[in-house]
């Protein structure tokens, strides 16, 4: 798919904790009162009020730029900024709380924690509260309803999400919002809501959580639209636009990919008005198996009169607070399904920290060898530019080279702001990305594989990304063979039909065990012929008694077996062969042992004569149990499919049998 088209995805879109407006309900107290319950610092005079923290001193990381801060100021009335000492005018004389959130970037150590004061506005005469740069670069992907974080998402931490709404239209509007959380591709819960009112803040009056799980969203009304947009910080360029009838089965399959959704009743807006709200969400300690995906929350904000936008956030799983990050989207692959040719998506986010703007990019990838770079699409770039024309100057243009062992991304004649640089204070307006799919040459093997980015801002170092590192989902593989047994020896039993299950890891790598349990009906067993010459005399039916010279012995049995294969240790050797070795378990479900007794004897007028004898007894279940130690070999499908087999079990008494399979890996 090329960058001009958007991919349709399951959604996932940050928790739009959304909107607000400038009003919390409060006791008012002096105005120029202020409760400190924190190390924030608090400065008043005639514009508002003046904000600022002392924080922990910041520890480089060997071979990263130069650490760092960012800031989100929560000013409890529906306003925000992320600068490092802002200045707030409120609107009221009311008492609010006023949280601060920072964020240490290449920095080793813990991330500060939240700290928070009371204080009490001054208000204003015209009743307006200031807005902040942040607010008014907000709205960037469609205009109208976005989502932001404050950071990357990092196992064992919070994060804070920040949703915001504008009413574009000409009259008062108001309406309902649609959160989505938790994917369901992911086994694990990603986000966990922290504090009342599950983690949500809202400022609007008549903003509220409805209870329970929301229903179904009502399908769009004739002449509507949906807007689509996405964003990772910072936006895509990619807007997507559906009809009413496409909108309908976006808003369902969307609901279906999450296990957490909440709906929120918006309360009145006014014409050209935004709000804005915070929430805190934890970031669960399981993900940490996950720190190479990219989890996404969806929002859907559905106006009373407008069109609704439907908003995707997509937020990279971290170990540590890093902008500059490689990810591969749905890195946790499954073997079972894997298609030949597998698409897969990468994105590197790079950030400018210098002191100037960077007008060249260049982003060296380093790509596994089982991708094919001739398959190489972009699917959104930002800064935003098209690709380099042949022949033409190569200025606000990106080029794609090729290598022997990966990629070679430059980004020419663009425009991107260094955080330290003077005037600026929209962060996001530093950051880009450039997202890419590739196609794997043939079948993926089930084991690890990595990528890495080295990003070159114009003649600098290079700064290097984790590895984005794809991974295969544990699994289990149910197995069903079926085969015939041949004995050698002499007191060997009976060739016959053998049914049996198993089950193991899907598709290892590695050496792995594999339990079997096999079943048996009716094996007939000789277990002796003897042959005894003594006389005697043995009482006959219908006459009275047969003299005889001669015992002719025989003991069958005929059982019902059930074999265990509790440990049998296997390898694959490629795709195509396998081998093991372990020990069966075999013992008698029932049946019964038959006897046979042959006398022989010369009647009295000197002819040969005999009589048979027949005896049974039944068989005890489990019993006449016995390990037997045994080698295996298969070919075929060994990972994923139908198979053959051989297999050799040795008996104590010098006796074994033979077992030739075959089985299918579901």
């Amino acid at each position: 798919m090329s960058m001009w088209q958007l991919k349709l995805r399951p959604a996932l879109i940050l928790s739009g904790m959304l909107l607000a407006g400038p009003v919390i309900q409060a006791q008012s107290v002096a105005p120029s009162l202020f409760i400190a319950d924190s190390s924030i610092r608090t400065a008043t005079d005639s514009a508002g009020i003046r904000f600022s923290a002392p924080l922990p001193a910041l520890t480089q990381i060997p071979g990263a730029p130069e650490p760092f801060y960012t800031h989100l100021w929560d000013f409890g009335d529906g306003h925000f900024s992320t600068e490092a000492s802002p200045q707030h005018n409120y609107a009221d004389g009311k008492e609010y709380d006023v949280y601060l959130y920072a964020v240490n970037n290449y920095d080793d150590g813990k991330k500060p924690a939240r700290k928070k004061i009371k204080v009490t506005g001054k208000g204003n005469n015209n009743n307006l509260a200031s807005v902040s740069t942040a607010e008014k670069d907000f709205f960037k992907a469609n205009g109208v309803f976005e989502l932001k974080y404050n950071c990357m998402a990092k196992p064992n931490d919070t994060m804070v999400l920040l949703a915001g709404w504008k009413n574009t239209g000409t009259a008062e509007d108001e309406g309902k919002l649609y959160l989505f959380l938790n994917e369901k591709v992911f086994e694990q819960t990603c986000f966990e809501n922290v504090g009342a009112n599950k983690g949500f803040r809202f400022f609007n009056n008549g903003d509220s959580l409805a209870p329970g799980s929301p229903g179904l969203m009502a399908g769009l009304e004739p002449g509507k639209q949906l807007k689509i947009t996405e964003s990772g910080s910072p936006p895509s360029s990619v807007v997507r636009v559906l009809n009413a009838a496409e909108a309908s089965n976006t808003f369902l399959s969307t609901m279906m990919l999450y296990k957490s959704s909440y709906m929120i009743e918006l309360g009145k807006t006014a014409p050209g008005a935004a709000h804005f709200a915070l929430a805190e969400l934890k970031v669960t300690p399981e993900m940490i198996r996950d720190t190479n995906a990219t989890v996404t929350v969806t929002g859907v904000y559905v106006p009373k009169n407008g069109n609704p936008v439907m908003h995707r956030l997509n937020i990279p799983v971290v170990n540590s607070h890093d902008p500059n990050k490689m990810n591969l989207k749905g890195g946790r692959l499954g073997y079972r399904f894997l298609s030949k040719h597998k698409e897969l998506t990468y994105k590197v986010r790079f950030q400018n920290t210098g002191k100037g703007p960077a007008r060249r990019i260049a982003l060296d990838i380093t790509v596994p060898g089982i991708l094919d770079p001739q398959t190489v699409a972009v699917k959104d770039v930002s800064p935003f530019c098209p690709p380099c024309q042949p022949g033409a100057e190569k200025r606000g243009c990106w080029e794609l080279e090729q290598k022997e062992r990966g990629l070679l991304f430059t980004l020419h004649g663009i425009y991107l702001p260094g955080t330290n640089q003077k005037g600026i204070e929209d962060k996001d307006s530093t950051k880009g990305f450039m997202e890419f799919s590739i196609v794997t040459k043939k079948k993926l093997d089930p084991v690890p594989f990595n990528a890495r980015t080295a990003i070159y801002f114009d003649k600098n170092e290079p700064i290097l990304t984790n590895y984005a590192t794809g991974r295969f989902k544990k699994s289990l593989s149910p197995i069903v063979m079926a085969g015939f047994e041949k004995a050698w020896g002499k007191e060997r039993v009976s060739d016959g039909l053998v049914t049996g299950v198993g089950i193991a890891p899907l598709a290892p790598f590695r050496p792995f065990l594999q339990f079997e349990l096999y079943y048996r009906q009716g094996i007939r067993t000789n277990a002796g012929n003897y042959v005894l010459d003594r006389a005697g005399v043995i009482p006959v039916e219908g006459r009275k008694e047969l003299v005889y010279n001669k015992i002719d012995s025989s003991v069958t049995n005929r059982v019902s077996q059930v074999k265990l294969i509790p440990v049998q240790l296997r390898h694959n050797f490629g795709n195509y062969f396998s081998a093991g070795a372990g020990i069966s378990v075999t013992a008698d479900m029932g049946g019964e042992i038959e006897t046979g007794l042959t006398y022989q004897g010369i009647s009295a007028n000197g002819t040969s004569d005999r009589y048979q004898q027949q005896r049974s007894e039944k068989i005890k279940a489990f019993s006449h149990i016995r390990l037997q130690p045994f080698m295996d070999l298969q070919l075929g499908k060994v990972k994923l499919g139908p198979h053959l087999g051989v297999r050799y079990y040795y008996n104590s008494k010098n006796t074994g049998y033979g077992f030739l399979y075959a089985g299918w890996r579901f």
